[in-house]
């Protein structure tokens, strides 16, 4: 067996989501598995991922989810790695590595991933990788009565009129996948912020409603208990955010540790500028770990 790596094409995207269905996750659909190879935001001159081949045969895959985001430093490339998978039989020959390796080769892109097993966790750290996140923040609604005096605008037409034009593209970026968008604003000072999230059930039936970017990081420091009452009502549930997406200073809430940390490897991207949108969690309508 003499597999080799190469580019995937427009032509291999039924190959690959069929493979992936049916030997790394059935529970996630054909139709979802294409995503991570053809979506929307894609750059149009970037590979959709490399593949290891044998015979014509695809034995292997490593996703590469591009996109283009604004940064304290100017507009970044991202590039969200997903879905590394090896046949069996060829796992143990190096071929994985050369698969993982070729994912990760431009040095002028800021990597990262959000779901790497601790054995992925090690094998990328020697490639550079650091641990972006390994905490968390919880906020129950009711914690800090009192802390309120926010008004949640979760009308698109509305929300769209607070955005920048930047902001709309990333709002039409991910129309269609299970997220939810609200501005949130204080009835004191005018000053507000964009939240997307998304909400899966976890643990004992909790709701998490995970921030996934906030457009005023110091504004969700400053208010995300009351932004927790604003959020998440009518379950049990938590505001779940990061803890790099926090101020130093600010309130943390319930620090919970994460199951899998974080990963990422930047040339000059802060970790607090690197959030869940534009991800294979997104994508495929996962839970964050």
């Amino acid at each position: 067996m003499a597999a080799h790596i190469r580019p995937a094409g427009l032509e291999d995207i039924d190959a690959v989501a069929g493979l992936l269905n049916e030997r790394m996750n059935a529970r996630i659909p054909i139709e979802r598995w294409r995503r991570i190879l053809d979506y929307p935001f894609r750059p149009p001159e970037v590979e959709r991922g490399w593949l290891a081949e044998d015979a014509g045969r695809i034995v292997g895959f490593m996703g590469t989810i591009y996109s283009d985001r604004p940064t304290a430093k100017g507009i970044r490339r991202f590039c969200d790695l997903s879905s590394w998978y090896l046949l069996a039989d060829y796992r143990g020959s190096g071929v994985g590595d050369d698969l993982l390796r070729s994912g990760m080769a431009k040095p002028d892109v800021t990597y990262q991933t959000m779901t790497a097993r601790r054995a992925t966790g090690r094998k990328i750290r020697a490639l550079g990788f650091s641990v972006l996140d390994s905490t968390r923040s919880l906020f129950r609604p009711g914690a800090n009565p009192g802390m309120g005096g926010l008004r949640l605008i979760a009308d698109e037409t509305a929300i769209r009129e607070k955005l920048t034009a930047a902001q709309r593209q990333r709002l039409d970026d991910h129309r269609g996948l299970d997220i939810h968008h609200a501005y949130l604003e204080s009835d004191k000072t005018g000053t507000g912020t964009w939240l997307v999230w998304q909400r899966k059930l976890k643990g004992a039936a909790i709701a998490y409603h995970e921030v996934l970017h906030a457009s005023d990081l110091s504004f969700l420091s400053q208010h995300a208990s009351a932004i927790a009452d604003c959020v998440c009502t009518g379950e049990a549930a938590v505001l779940a955010v990061d803890t790099r997406m926090l101020d130093e200073c600010a309130d943390k809430g319930v620090v919970e540790t994460i199951p899998l940390a974080r990963w990422y490897r930047s040339p000059d991207v802060a970790p607090r500028d690197i959030d869940h949108l534009y991800s294979e969690v997104l994508l495929l309508d996962q839970k964050l770990p």
